[in-house]
C-alpha cells in the first residue's frame, strides 16, 4: 500500500476511534456520576488510539500526525479531569517526597506495609474484558506479576499515576512463562522503576520524572518527561518530544534470558521532536559505562523485595 493509500485508510481507522472516544467521554460526563472502571475503560481506548498513531508514525503526513497527536492530548486532557472526579479523595492522595533536610524523617510508608500491599492481590478491576491489564493510583509499592489478577497469556498494558512504586513484571526465574506484552501505555508516573519485559509493539509513555525505565519494544516513544533514565532494546529508532534530562542505555543483560544474552543489541539513534536541527541535542544523553553500571547494579537489588521501595531515591535520577 503507497503512502497516499495507506493515509486514507489510517484517517478512516483514526476517525472511527476519535468517534468512539468522544461518545464514550461525553457519556460518562453526562453521567451524575462517573467511576474509576469507566475512567479504565476509556484510558483504554485512548491507550488503544495511542498505539495506532505510533505504529503509523513515518507514513503519514506530518501535518495530519501533529493533528491526531494534539487530538489524543485533548482526549487525554477530559480523562485526566474525570479521573480526579472520580477520585476518592483518601485513595489518591498521595504522599510526596520529603525534603532533602529531613533525611530522619521516616517515609510515610514503612517496609512492612509495601510487604503487605506487594502480597496482597490486586483489585480484580486491575484488569479488563477486553483483555487489557491496567496498573492505576498506586503510591509506596513494590508491584510484581505475582500482586496482579489473572491475566491474558497476551495483553496490552496500562500503567498511570503511580508514585515512589517498584513495578517488577519480569519473571523471577527460567522456568516462568514470561508475559506478553502487546503493547505499553505510561502516564503520569513519579519516582518509580517499571522493569519490563520485551513489548512485541509500541511503548508511549507521558509526563514521567525521576524515573528509571527497563524494556524492549518494537517502537519507543516519549512526551513531556524529565529526568529518565531508558534502559532500552529495540528495533528502531526511540523517539522523545517536550523530555529534558533523558538518558539512554541497553537493555541490561542481566535481565535478559540466556538466549538473549547471547545476541548482539542493535544501536539506535535517538530523535528529539523538540530539537529538529543539526547540533546535538540538549535534551537527551548516552549514559557512561560507570553509570550505567552503577544504575544497573541497583536495579538488580530493587528485585529482592518492598524493602527497596523506600531507598529509591538513592537511584532515581534527580
Amino acid at each position: 500500500m503507497d503512502t497516499w493509500a495507506f493515509s486514507q485508510s489510517f484517517t478512516a481507522q483514526f476517525q472511527t476511534m476519535r468517534s468512539e472516544l468522544e461518545t464514550q467521554i461525553t457519556a460518562v460526563k453526562s453521567a451524575s456520576s462517573s467511576s474509576a472502571n469507566d475512567v479504565q475503560q476509556l484510558s483504554v481506548l485512548l491507550a488503544k488510539a495511542a498505539k495506532a498513531l505510533a505504529d503509523a508514525t513515518g507514513s503519514l503526513p506530518s501535518y495530519d500526525q501533529k493533528q491526531y497527536e494534539l487530538q489524543l492530548k485533548s482526549f487525554e486532557k477530559s480523562i485526566e479531569e474525570l479521573r480526579v472526579s472520580a477520585a476518592p479523595k483518601s485513595k489518591f492522595a498521595f504522599k510526596r517526597k520529603q525534603p532533602q533536610n529531613s533525611s530522619s524523617t521516616p517515609p510515610p510508608t514503612s517496609s512492612k506495609n509495601a510487604a503487605q500491599a506487594a502480597d496482597a492481590p490486586l483489585s480484580s478491576s486491575s484488569t479488563m474484558s477486553s483483555s487489557n491489564l491496567v496498573l492505576f493510583s498506586h503510591s509506596y509499592k513494590y508491584l510484581t506479576r505475582h500482586s496482579l489478577p489473572e491475566h491474558p497469556q497476551q495483553t496490552d498494558l496500562s500503567v498511570s499515576d503511580l508514585d515512589h512504586c517498584i513495578v517488577d513484571l519480569l519473571p523471577t526465574s527460567d522456568a516462568e512463562t514470561p508475559i506478553v506484552i502487546s503493547a505499553l501505555h505510561a502516564r503520569n508516573l513519579s519516582n518509580c522503576i517499571i522493569l519490563l519485559p520485551s513489548i512485541e509493539g509500541s511503548a508511549l509513555l507521558h509526563d514521567l520524572s525521576q524515573c528509571i525505565i527497563v524494556l524492549g519494544s518494537h517502537q519507543f516513544r516519549m512526551h513531556s518527561s524529565k529526568q529518565i533514565d531508558v534502559f532500552l532494546s529495540i528495533s528502531s529508532n526511540p523517539i522523545i518530544e517536550d523530555c529534558n534530562a533523558i538518558r539512554f542505555a541497553p537493555y541490561p543483560k542481566g535481565l535478559l534470558s540466556p538466549e538473549a544474552q547471547n545476541k548482539e543489541s542493535p544501536d539506535y539513534t535517538v530523535q528529539d521532536f523538540s530539537h529538529i536541527r543539526p547540533t546535538p541535542s540538549p535534551h537527551f544523553a548516552f549514559m557512561n559505562d560507570e553509570s550505567k553500571e552503577s544504575v544497573e547494579q541497583w536495579i538488580v537489588k530493587a528485585r529482592q523485595g518492598p524493602s527497596s521501595v523506600d531507598r529509591l531515591r538513592d537511584v532515581l535520577p534527580h
